[in-house]
Formats: C-alpha cells, sequence, structure tokens
C-alpha cells in the first residue's frame, strides 16, 4: 500500500526500532489503527510495515477531517523524539511540497496546499527557526541522497549538511563514507577554509598591501592623490588614511565603499595603470 506524500514527510522508524514494534503488535496487537486518505496511508507507515512482517492483517481508518496535514504534523511531532537537523529536513520538503519540480514533491492527491506553506509558516509548524529550514533546502538542492539521509535520520546537524552540499558530488560522497565524522571533518574543513578567506578579504586585511604605495607632494604642500585612486574616491581616501581603524568599526557605508575603492585601486596596480 502506498504512502500519502504528507507522510513521506518524515522518516521511517531505524530498523531496530521497527523489529521492535512489529515484536509488540506480535504480542499485544494494534492499538491504533493504520489512517488513510484516498488509498493511501496517511499515518502508519511504521504498523503498517511491522503487520506485513509478522503477517497480520492491519486495521485501517479512513480520515474524516478537513486538515491532513496538521494531523500528520501533530501527530508525529508528539509521537517522536526528533531534534532541530530532523525537523528542518521535514520543515524544508514541507515548504517545497506544493511546487514540484526540483527538490519539490509533486502531489497527485486531490488535498493540495492552498494557500502553499512558507518557510516561516512551515518553522513555526515545527518550533524551529527559518535558518534551519533555508540549510535544509540546501541540501535537498545541491546534497546527494546519502547526506539528505543523513540529516535526516539525526546524524549530522542542518548546517554541517548545508556546508557539504556545496562540495562537489564525489567530495560529499568522500565525506558521506566516513560517517559523521567524515561529515563534520569536512564541514569543519568548509568552515574554516570560508573564514580564511573572509578574513584575507576584509578592508583592515587588504589595507596592508593597498595603502603601502607612496604618496607625492603638490606645489601647495597638500598631499598629492595616487594615480591609482579614482577621482571620486579623493575625500574619502585623505579622509580614511588619517584616522582609518575609528571609520571603519563605525560606518558601514563607508566600509563598503572603502573596499571597494581598495579593490578598484588593486586591479589597477595589477594592471600597472
Amino acid at each position: 500500500m502506498k504512502s500519502h506524500e504528507y507522510a513521506d514527510l518524515f522518516p521511517m522508524m531505524p530498523e531496530m526500532d521497527l523489529m521492535r514494534l512489529a515484536e509488540d503488535i506480535k504480542e499485544k496487537g494494534m492499538s491504533d489503527p493504520i489512517i488513510t486518505l484516498e488509498g493511501a496511508i496517511l499515518d502508519g507507515r511504521n504498523r503498517f510495515k511491522a503487520c506485513e512482517i509478522n503477517n497480520i492483517t492491519p486495521q485501517f481508518k479512513e480520515y474524516n477531517g478537513d486538515d491532513p496535514l496538521g494531523f500528520v504534523v501533530s501527530h508525529n511531532l508528539h509521537r517522536r523524539h526528533m531534534n532541530e537537523s530532523q525537523r528542518g529536513m521535514v520543515g524544508a520538503k514541507l515548504a517545497n511540497l506544493q511546487k514540484g519540480g526540483a527538490g519539490g514533491f509533486k502531489t497527485d492527491s486531490a488535498i493540495a496546499l492552498s494557500p502553499p506553506v512558507s518557510q516561516k509558516q512551515a518553522a513555526e509548524m515545527l518550533n524551529i527557526g527559518v535558518d534551519s529550514i533555508k540549510r535544509s533546502k540546501q541540501v535537498l538542492k545541491d546534497g546527494i541522497p546519502e547526506l539528505e539521509s543523513m540529516q535526516m535520520s539525526g546524524e549530522i546537524s542542518a548546517s554541517s549538511a548545508a556546508l557539504v552540499s556545496q562540495l562537489p558530488k564525489e567530495e560529499q560522497r568522500k565525506a558521506v563514507s566516513g560517517g559523521v565524522a567524515g561529515v563534520k571533518d569536512a564541514a569543519k574543513k568548509l568552515k574554516n577554509t570560508k573564514k580564511e578567506s573572509a578574513d584575507s578579504s576584509s578592508p583592515q586585511e587588504s589595507l596592508k598591501v593597498t595603502q603601502s604605495p607612496p604618496q607625492t607632494s603638490g606645489s601647495d604642500g597638500r598631499s598629492k592623490i595616487p594615480k591609482w585612486i579614482p577621482d571620486d574616491g579623493e575625500r574619502l581616501w585623505l579622509l580614511a588614511k588619517t584616522d582609518l581603524d575609528k571609520i571603519l568599526p563605525s560606518d558601514k557605508y563607508r566600509e563598503k565603499v572603502m573596499n571597494n575603492l581598495i579593490k578598484y585601486a588593486t586591479n589597477r596596480l595589477e594592471k600597472n595603470i
């Protein structure tokens, strides 16, 4: 029997837990029926599988409410102990559900998400931050299936999975082949690389190189602007070189302009203009 796409938002039980459930149903019988909607399992995929293992005919009950999605989310969150990474993946799938296409889940069910669930709404439903959903969407979009599975099982965090998903597929496979430790190590290395790159491109670091060219003085004794600084940056240059440390931390706009000025100057120096 097929599962409803709402039920598939959530992961199945681990194999050992499923076997324990099967043994419990064999000894005590089913305590709750399997809930269906339009011929698909809306809630109770694990109970259905446990019955199959024991060759037991399961009990079914058709859903008769008006909010099947809310029903599935509520039942799974109350019944399971899901960490934030798992909830993030569920939220990412939920926010994609109505779109179909790459990374989405196109539904053939007559029950449609109207209006669609936004990332913010999904985050509220699952009691997590929107950032967790955004990271998980990155994994759904660019990560290999094994990486997605590791996050969905709760083995790795959404942030680690999202970082590793930015790597080429072959490098992702290499990280996943090392298990949880392999993924965490790859994520840590990538994070450190990004940090080093950001530090080296900061205005303070760039100035160590770009502020060194000597300046010349004009006939009036004033300091002339070097030829590799654009004319419209003269006022900023003269101001910045006087007290740069005080300007950049307190004025985001000047920091942005100064950074652009540094890139412009560096480019002209490299071309020997």
